[in-house]
């Protein structure tokens, strides 16, 4: 059960991505995709199970840097269980994904986990020209190469390329993601438009997806996900909610922006 829970808390946070909305404001439900991400937008999330808070996840596109000379955005999320949770199963995770500006794919991925006992500290480099992968922990000292498909998304990186992408009602998108060090396929349902209302904001038209995970880490492996994403020009995260054998419906809700409305979309050029 403990497991279980770490999944969620961790699978709810990071698919979510950026951007989002300010209250009040007007927005146009459109199916074209935003040309970038938003430079120092800043997200938080509420993940609740019987109505109970057992975590939250903060999520930023921080800045622009040059990785392996490149363009790219830096993404943080950091993942904490609640108060209610700690004293079973304390979380306290930082990830970071640095996604090319251009070609979206990821260049690179690390992770820093505090879960319980377990501790890591993990490093991936994406050869994307050469379709090969490095892998490095920080804690061990451990290396170890793997060939990977091209264009391939981490963990992280693969919920913000699907905010980038054409969703239309019906239609299916494929992403390779590499994932505990190996690679797997990612499926994601667009199934319908509908509307969404969250306390604190307006209601808003959204499409609401299902992705078909096969692979665990930051995801869960059993269970039903369904996510909600907004059809305004940035492709709004509102909320997310998972099915888990015994331990029933867990959700997780936008609940604090921090925007920067005068900044341009990075990228777009």
């Amino acid at each position: 059960m403990q497991r279980e829970i770490k999944f969620c808390l961790l699978s709810l946070l990071i698919f979510l991505g950026t951007p989002s909305f300010l209250e009040g404001e007007i927005t146009t439900a459109s199916l074209d995709p935003p040309k970038g991400l938003l430079v120092g937008e800043r997200l938080v999330y509420s993940v609740r199970w019987l109505g109970i808070e057992v975590g939250r996840g903060e999520a930023e596109v921080k800045e622009i840097v040059e990785i392996q000379g490149r363009k790219a955005y830096h993404i943080i999320v950091n993942v904490r269980s609640a108060s209610v949770l700690d004293w079973i199963y304390k979380v306290r995770d930082v990830h970071h994904s640095y996604i090319d500006v251009e070609k979206r794919h990821s260049l690179r991925y690390e992770k820093i986990l505090q879960e319980g006992r377990y501790r890591a500290d993990e490093v991936m480099e994406y050869d994307q020209e050469n379709h090969t992968a490095s892998y490095y922990s920080r804690l061990n000292q451990s290396r170890k190469e793997m060939m990977i498909p091209p264009n391939v998304q981490d963990q992280l990186s693969c919920g913000f390329w699907f905010r980038l992408q054409d969703i239309r009602p019906g239609s299916k998108i494929y992403i390779p993601v590499n994932a505990d060090e190996k690679n797997w396929d990612l499926e994601v349902k667009v199934l319908k438009k509908t509307r969404v209302k969250l306390s604190g904001f307006e209601e808003r038209e959204a499409m609401e997806v299902e992705p078909e995970i096969q692979f665990q880490g930051l995801f869960v492996k059993r269970g039903k996900i369904r996510g909600w994403i907004g059809l305004d020009e940035r492709r709004i995260p509102l909320k997310m909610r998972v099915k888990i054998p015994v331990l029933g419906s867990i959700s997780a809700y936008l609940v604090e922006y921090n925007p920067l409305p005068n900044k341009e979309l990075s990228g777009s050029n």
